[in-house]
């Protein structure tokens, strides 16, 4: 009897999910015989489904294993419009074949990307996400993958790298994958070395690309071709970051030929702005102008597209720098329409208002200019508020540089004012005084613009750190801290918090004395600082008291972290007062129950004396 009743159990806690363990059947077999056939070419893919008596049948699942075959090709950015079937034909599988059902979701979910809208497909991946955790083991981490591929196109690079983070010890051999296509396990590898070499991790960042670029090699079918360019790309802007331009020229020049050998126009295309565009920046405007004159007429044979519409920027940029205003006249007024048609053409309509603003200032039109350069430059200030996911003050750099931009264009205005009434009969001494002093007062508001950056940086940072050891203070900090446990809340993640105290600290300030303590502080706060994560959030709480968050991490993680750094501070010495053999305690607590970073820090405030009682030197996770 007893055991009926947990058989009962277990299955109504089964039913709460919606998938079920995947099961291998005929409609899987005949897709697997397909992916063995390796296919390079739709139209021999389609072959190859006629051929096959089970996807031939028409039937829905055939119709759903057909869209994951056909996502494998004619997606050179990952990012163009994949085949799905219909609501009324993938709800009718829901029930028998959950798990193929939410794979064609992710497709679906890429749809709604491309379109823009972020939130519905966040939400589908989401869905899936905790539908197939514990169940489905690999549409599991596709799934996460996925939504890590969405936040990094979203340009959320620390929040990609978080939520990969959590399964990536959990990523199974790329062979002993059943599935293949858009969403798979197999560009997480890829993705991880985007992310690292968009956030400066660069050698890693080679070393990741470079295996995940032999991989995509040897498997050219089921592992589309824009793994492998992209792959490629990843290590040249990884070695360009290192000031390795020779290894990054050669993998670009591999780039572009491998484009052309497998006629992916697009990526071509990509290939050629990245050339140009670095010309441009080695100055060697001659060879940037000559490859587009070699290019054009055929660029301007293929569809219309984003990487068309980036190569046409650089060319309306060519034309203004060439001062053909004529041929830049018409590009602007072609560009402005056909930028506003572009998907996700944000960035492109940055760039082509930075390049306009150049255009305007040289037919005189200094208000336009103006305006042109404001629009450019809101944008990039948007960027930087959805990268960095914090709702901090944005750099008045901008706005200063914005502000002696204008001052130029004003002067320049100055300028031909003069040159316009010295040539005029009519200047008298009230022209001429009144030139003066606008020249004074545009050097006067110059320079307060330059004292008053400078004192607004200097301020900022006084308000924001820490003066002795340069780190983050406890407003700042906990500012900072309170984020990340609220997008903790807020997205059902992990996050730990630890308070640490350095063991002694006040024996050693009486003994050596101040200027040493100092030291040591300083010395402390350098070690801890190189050995947490780029996402974690470290800062001085107070005294000797230090309080670091580690989202995306454990309690017993944090732990396993803070007593390796244990291990490494007892090394450190200062030779000059023989101080060595130090030691630090930290109370540890995870935020489980949603609880507030006061009554998170308060738990932690108890590991941490406990572990001082109990004879420093120990790192004590919190146990209400």
């Amino acid at each position: 009897m007893k055991l009926l009743v947990y058989l009962c159990i277990l299955v109504t806690l089964l039913s709460t999910k919606e998938v079920v363990a995947f099961t291998k059947d005929e409609y899987f077999h005949a897709y697997r015989e397909i992916l063995k056939d390796v296919p390079t070419k739709k139209e021999e893919l389609a072959v190859l489904i006629d051929r096959s008596p089970v996807l031939s049948d028409s039937s829905p699942v055939a119709s759903i294993y057909i869209a994951l075959l056909d996502s494998l090709f004619d997606h050179p950015t990952g990012f163009e419009v994949y085949l799905t079937v219909s609501p009324d034909v993938s709800a009718q599988i829901k029930a028998t074949h959950p798990s193929l059902y939410y794979r064609h979701q992710i497709l679906e979910a890429y749809n709604l990307g491309i379109n823009g809208d972020w939130d519905a497909a966040h939400r589908i991946i989401d869905n899936i996400i905790s539908n197939s955790v514990g169940i489905d083991e690999e549409l599991y981490l596709d799934a996460v993958v996925t939504k890590s591929e969405f936040l990094g196109r979203m340009g959320l690079i620390r929040a990609s790298l978080n939520e990969i983070s959590r399964v990536l010890h959990r990523l199974p051999s790329l062979k002993n994958k059943d599935f293949f296509g858009n969403g798979a396990i197999q560009n997480a590898e890829l993705l991880i070395g985007l992310s690292m070499s968009y956030l400066g991790e660069y050698e890693k960042a080679i070393e990741l690309c470079s295996e995940a670029q032999n991989f995509f090699e040897e498997r050219p079918m089921s592992s589309p071709h824009r793994y492998f360019q992209v792959s490629m790309d990843c290590q040249r802007r990884s070695f360009k970051g290192l000031n390795k331009s020779k290894q990054a020229h050669m993998i670009l020049e591999e780039y572009v030929s491998y484009a052309e050998k497998i006629n992916d126009w697009e990526t071509f295309v990509y290939g050629l702005v990245l050339k140009i565009e670095d010309y441009y920046q080695k100055e060697k405007i001659a060879d940037a102008i000559n490859l587009i004159e070699r290019t054009q007429e055929f660029v301007l044979t293929l569809p219309e597209s984003y990487d068309k519409a980036t190569y046409d920027i650089a060319r309306f940029k060519a034309a203004v720098f060439r001062g053909q205003y004529e041929v830049a006249e018409q590009l602007s007024l072609e560009l402005s329409e056909r930028l506003k048609d572009i998907p996700n053409g944000d960035l492109l309509l940055a760039e082509f208002n930075a390049i306009q603003s150049d255009l305007f200032e040289t037919k005189g039109e200094m208000f336009n200019a103006i305006n042109a350069l404001r629009e450019s430059k809101n944008y990039y200030q948007s960027l930087y508020f959805q990268t960095d996911e914090r709702k901090e003050l944005f750099s008045d750099y901008y706005e200063s540089a914005l502000a002696e931009r204008k001052l130029q264009l004003l002067s320049k205005e100055h300028e031909l004012s003069k040159l316009k009434l010295a040539s005029s009969s009519k200047l008298n001494s009230l022209f001429v005084a009144g030139l003066v002093l606008l020249t004074l007062a545009l050097i006067v508001i110059s320079y307060l613009l330059i004292v008053q950056r400078k004192l607004k940086k200097e301020q900022e940072k006084l308000a924001s750190t820490d003066p002795l050891t340069g780190i983050s203070n406890r407003r700042s900090v906990m500012s900072a801290i309170d984020l990340e446990v609220d997008k903790a809340k807020k997205y059902e993640k992990t996050l730990s918090l630890a308070l640490i105290d350095l063991d002694y600290f006040k024996t050693i300030n009486d003994k050596y004395g101040h200027d040493f303590g100092d030291e040591l502080l300083q010395r402390f706060t350098r070690y801890f600082d190189s050995n947490i994560g780029k996402t974690d959030v470290f800062g001085r709480y107070g005294g000797e008291e230090f309080v670091v968050c580690f989202p995306m991490t454990s309690a017993s993680e944090a732990k396993k972290i803070l007593e390796n750094i244990l291990n490494g501070y007892t090394k450190l010495q200062i030779d000059a007062a023989d101080i060595k053999n130090q030691t630090f305690s930290a109370g540890v607590t995870e935020c489980i129950n949603g609880e507030k970073t006061s009554s998170l820090i308060s738990q932690c405030d108890k590991a941490l004396y406990k572990a001082k009682h109990d004879g420093r030197g120990r790192i004590y996770i919190f146990n209400g």
